[in-house]
């Protein structure tokens, strides 16, 4: 138990979740699911103590003999309650040995079954227990108690209702009442609930399932077992958002895999059964590689002119341009003009293993004069989050249904812009109002104080601090932030990455982005589109080529220095993605 929580405090939250739950989605509930939540609360303290410290250990079977709490004041007695009210099942029938003895230790299977050699290894040894004795008798012979609790899966459809995914459990609770990942305040109602029908819960459990059972399949390799399972997967139809966009992304996920197994042909055939980025794209490449050059080129001008983002029209046009060049196809839809060239200039600083080559450049630049942060992925989308906080947490119906959200449901859906869009156009308006230059500043850092440390999805609060925010402020020009919001804002999910490592700021004023790529990097695509934004915008933005000075070393050694100083640039990697 961690040491600044009260004794018991699991069993509190545990409380909370099954009354919002119980409160929230009373509806849609099943008798089951209502008598699991009904009984729960009948039981005694140390009873329902005992029940959640055993939903939460790893299973599925307990010795009775080696369960202490000191906070449980008569273990027995609570199991017997258990037992009595159908929370915990006593084990009387051994259908798999295997969980009975991994809850002993090699020299009590020993000292308890005749004829068991101390000299086999431990997996010999359970080998041979589960061979010549039979499962009863392996059962009846050890001196303890062993119990399961039940109705752990109701368990999960309640974790489900909460949190909306199977992802987050009571660790978000313990770091809230830590104070490690605290979460902003939003009112919750029924009206806010995820899910709002029983099928749309049905459906995403089945989702979650079969989503479970692909990745196990995939896992394996087993590329027979999982074309003869798809057929149960496409026979679902989904209608609710969220439901289509899961389904899709696992038929992506599948057809991708069987590219890999080489069987492009099949693979084709799932892809057009998903509507979902990048199923276009790869359907695209499949048709190049079976020839098929018209059909690719028609399908690269419907994603160009019907793009589902900047990536995938970014694709279409660059691949396009590359298979029409190389088959002498004409296209009149392909522009003619030659992109832009990036800003590149080079700079040599002398190698130091224990530093990040951007920590190097960053250095160079304040050698220079001036001032200089590595900021990568925290400052602007930080920044962002600040000065959106309050339209990021507006209470919306159904966006907020848990207290342990960074952000909206919607937040990285076309949703979120469409419903605040008065908003939003509102504070962007605001931002590039000269007159209104100091109420933005104090806007932001009255935002940084007040927050500091909640959970929120741009804001990096390990990566932010107050005196880079007060000069970042005072030298960008807050027309030049707004340019960069609204692209972000055109696609939350994808944009909030790929933004320069370094901002510096010269003795002379302004500021500027800078990129660091040190020796046989290269930019990134995200990145790529975001200079070319910047470029688009006039916006102070360059790439800076890092390259090691000549040192004492020669030979091997000097080579060796390179190959470490590059690998130790990767470890300990804490950037926002």
């Amino acid at each position: 138990m961690p040491e600044d929580l009260p004794q018991g405090y699991y069993l509190e939250n545990f409380n909370y979740l099954f009354d919002f739950v119980g409160t929230h989605y009373a509806d849609i509930l099943n008798e089951r699911e209502k008598n699991y939540l009904s009984g729960f609360s009948e039981l005694s303290d140390n009873a329902q103590k005992l029940y959640v410290r055993l939903a939460g250990r790893r299973g599925p079977w307990f010795r009775l003999d080696k369960l202490n709490y000191v906070e449980i004041s008569d273990i027995a007695a609570a199991v017997n309650e258990l037992i009595a009210a159908a929370y915990l099942s006593p084990i009387e029938s051994l259908q798999e040995p295997e969980n009975l003895l991994k809850l002993m230790t090699k020299s009590e299977l020993i000292s308890w079954f005749e004829g068991a050699n101390k000299r086999l290894s431990r997996q010999a040894l359970d080998q041979w227990l589960i061979e010549k004795v039979l499962p009863q008798t392996l059962l009846s012979s050890v001196p303890f108690q062993i119990v399961e609790p039940i109705g752990l899966d109701i368990l999960q459809i309640l974790k489900l209702l909460f949190f909306g995914n199977p992802y987050q459990d009571f660790t978000e609770f313990v770091l809230r009442d830590l104070g490690i990942t605290p979460f902003e305040k939003y009112q919750l109602d029924s009206a806010g609930r995820f899910f709002d029908a029983r099928s749309v819960l049905d459906t995403t459990i089945n989702q979650y399932a079969l989503n479970d059972t692909a990745m196990d399949l995939i896992e394996q390799g087993d590329a027979q077992s999982l074309r003869q399972w798809l057929p149960s997967l496409l026979q679902f139809s989904f209608d609710e958002a969220t439901t289509v966009r899961r389904h899709h992304r696992l038929l992506n996920r599948i057809a991708r895999e069987f590219e890999r197994f080489n069987d492009i042909n099949f693979a084709q055939e799932i892809y057009l059964h998903s509507s979902l980025e990048p199923s276009r794209e790869r359907q695209v490449r499949i048709m190049t590689k079976q020839g098929e050059i018209p059909s690719a080129l028609n399908l690269c001008e419907d994603i160009h002119q019907n793009p589902q983002s900047e990536a995938e029209s970014e694709f279409a046009l660059a691949f396009a341009t590359r298979i029409a060049k190389q088959h002498k196809v004409y296209c009149d839809w392909i522009p003619l003009s030659a992109a832009v060239p990036i800003v590149n200039f080079d700079i040599s600083v002398k190698p130091d293993a224990d530093q990040r080559v951007e920590v190097l450049a960053r250095d160079w630049f304040i050698q220079q004069g001036g001032q200089a942060y590595y900021v990568e992925n925290a400052l602007l989308p930080g920044l962002f989050g600040l000065y959106f906080w309050d339209v990021i947490f507006t209470e919306i119906k159904g966006v907020f249904f848990n207290p342990f959200q960074r952000g909206p449901s919607d937040l990285f859906t076309p949703s979120f812009v469409e419903r605040r869009r008065d908003k939003i156009n509102k504070k962007l308006f605001f931002m590039i109002d000269l007159a209104n230059e100091q109420e933005v500043n104090r806007c932001i850092t009255d935002c940084f104080k007040r927050k500091f440390g909640l959970a929120n999805h741009f804001v990096n609060w390990s990566w932010l601090n107050a005196d880079v925010i007060e000069i970042a402020l005072l030298k960008i020009p807050k027309h030049d932030l707004a340019s960069i919001f609204r692209r972000l804002l055109s696609d939350l999910k994808n944009n909030r990455s790929g933004f320069p490592d370094l901002i510096v700021f010269p003795e002379a004023g302004s500021y500027e982005l800078i990129e660091v790529k040190g020796p046989g990097d290269k930019l990134q695509q995200n990145q790529i589109r975001w200079f070319n934004y910047f470029q688009q915008q006039g916006l102070p933005a360059r790439v800076v080529s890092v390259s090691w000075q000549q040192a004492d070393v020669q030979g091997d050694e000097k080579m060796q220095l390179k190959t470490d100083i590059e690998t130790g640039l990767v470890v300990g990697d804490t950037r926002v993605e």
